[in-house]
């Protein structure tokens, strides 16, 4: 998959709340497309026809009486949304190995982070490695390795950061296209969480590669240096 593309969600709820409040917000949650279904049957309905990124399963379907295990057991990866005290929760965690639960009530950007982490973790898996002159980035061990074994350990932003500026190979890139690709969200111009995750980047590398590898900047825009050794 491509870093930058969009990632086609199904929410299925009974109810169209959770729904409504992120149809609100697709103008600032770019990377995300949301598409609701009432029920697990009009979702398994429309399956021939539509594919999907993440399965966003609330507890009114598991709580419905029509619910049962099986049907739900083939859309994965999934993210349930159940209250603390669900009857069913113990029982949706031992048979729903790839699925995540996240509890109520919660915050718009907790659920949105849980997502994102959810989907970078699969694309994670599907990144090949990628060679940087005489360095080589792992993103499925956020590793970046030279030729001479020496490494360092990445965050997940970084790997994320790191990808998005390899992609553009040596050429400058927007730090609004940077940020939306890291976190899904148009920039704000108050903003400074980029740089931050930025500096503390060029730190790691400069602690280990000195000035062969490098981030450099100008103008609101950021590019990957390397020199081949």
């Amino acid at each position: 998959k491509e870093n930058n593309q969009m990632y086609k969600i199904a929410i299925i709820d009974y109810e169209t709340d959770l729904f409504s409040i992120l149809e609100e917000q697709k103008d600032i949650f770019t990377k995300y497309s949301w598409v609701h279904f009432k029920s697990i049957k009009k979702l398994i309905g429309s399956k021939s026809e539509e594919q999907f990124s993440l399965y966003i399963i609330n507890e009114t379907v598991v709580n419905h009486s029509s619910f049962k295990l099986n049907n739900i057991r083939e859309f994965a990866p999934s993210l349930l949304i159940l209250s603390s005290n669900n009857k069913y929760r113990d029982r949706l965690l031992k048979n729903l190995l790839r699925s995540k639960i996240l509890n109520k009530p919660f915050q718009l950007n907790f659920f949105i982070n849980m997502i994102d982490e959810i989907l970078f973790s699969q694309d994670k898996k599907k990144i090949s490695n990628i060679n940087i002159g005489s360095y080589v980035l792992i993103p499925s061990e956020k590793k970046l390795i030279n030729n001479s074994n020496s490494m360092i350990m990445l965050t997940d932003i970084e790997v994320k950061i790191l990808v998005k500026l390899c992609q553009h190979d040596g050429e400058y890139v927007k730090k609004d296209e940077v940020f939306r690709n890291v976190w899904g969200i148009k920039n704000s111009d108050t903003t400074h969480t980029l740089q931050t995750h930025i500096y503390r980047l060029r730190k790691k590398l400069s602690s280990k590669f000195g000035d062969n590898l490098i981030i450099k900047s100008k103008a609101g825009q950021y590019s990957l240096k390397y020199q081949i050794f």
